[in-house]
Order: structure tokens, then C-alpha cells, then sequence
């Protein structure tokens, strides 16, 4: 009788790595274009809350932060060497989940835009984790 080997696909650091990368990322740049916006006045209470008017602005914010979750997938199935796919998956369903429960508590921003972002969010994850699954297997040969 042949025995199974069981592998283990999860790789906890390297999930928790992208999910810093991805979180970490998005807040600096997030923080840097605000800064950039609100450069040259003084910021009070309206000012934030006419960001989510400012559709350009959104649409940038949206591809800054779908740019740091596909780099945190990448990274993810690089330093998970196993399960790539899986692994960067995971950063995708757990930003999806952050998502929801934005729109679930979050009333200012546009629902469009965190439609497009709980929509977006997997397969652009899924994509970083492709790249890096795909650059391996080329490494290799």
C-alpha cells in the first residue's frame, strides 16, 4: 500500500506578508495622493467627504490599491513556493471581505466604487499569484 503524502498548500507567513504589502501599500499611497489633493488648503470634514465625489480621484484610488493587492498576491506565492495560486488567492477573498463589510457599514462612499473593487479584488489577486507561479516555472526550465 503506497502512501499519501499530505501537502500542506496554506503558507501563514507568506499570506500575512502579502496582506501587508497590500494594506500597508494602499494606505501610504492613499495617504500621499490625499496629501497631494489637499496640498495647497487647509483639510476640514467636507473636503474628505468630497473625495467621494471626485470620481477620477476614486478611479485612481481603485487602481492604486488593486496595484498593491496584485503585488501582495505576487509576493505571496513567491515566498510560498507551494500553492501558489491558493495563497494568493487568499489575499484576494480576505480584501474581498474588507469590502463587503465596507458596504455593509459604509455609507459615503459610492457604491460603484466598492463594487468594482469587491469584483476586482480576486482575480487581480489571482493574477499576481499566476505571474509568480508563471516566472517559477520558467526559472526552473
Amino acid at each position: 500500500m503506497s502512501e499519501q503524502k499530505s501537502v500542506r498548500k496554506f503558507h501563514f507567513l507568506a499570506v500575512v506578508l502579502g496582506i501587508a504589502i497590500d494594506n500597508i501599500g494602499t494606505m501610504l499611497s492613499s495617504g500621499v495622493i490625499g496629501s497631494l489633493y489637499f496640498a495647497n488648503r487647509p483639510l476640514e470634514d467636507q473636503d474628505v467627504n468630497a473625495i467621494y465625489s471626485n470620481a477620477a480621484l476614486l478611479l485612481l484610488f481603485l487602481v492604486v490599491g488593486l496595484f498593491w493587492t496584485f503585488l501582495g498576491s505576487y509576493f505571496t506565492a513567491k515566498v510560498a513556493k507551494r500553492g501558489e495560486l491558493f495563497n494568493a488567492a487568499i489575499i484576494g477573498v480576505i480584501g474581498a471581505g474588507i469590502g463587503f463589510d465596507s458596504i455593509l457599514t459604509q455609507d459615503v462612499i459610492p457604491l460603484w466604487y466598492e463594487l468594482i473593487g469587491l469584483v476586482a479584488i480576486v482575480p487581480v489577486s489571482l493574477l499576481g499569484g499566476y505571474l509568480a507561479l508563471k516566472r517559477k516555472k520558467t526559472s526552473q526550465s
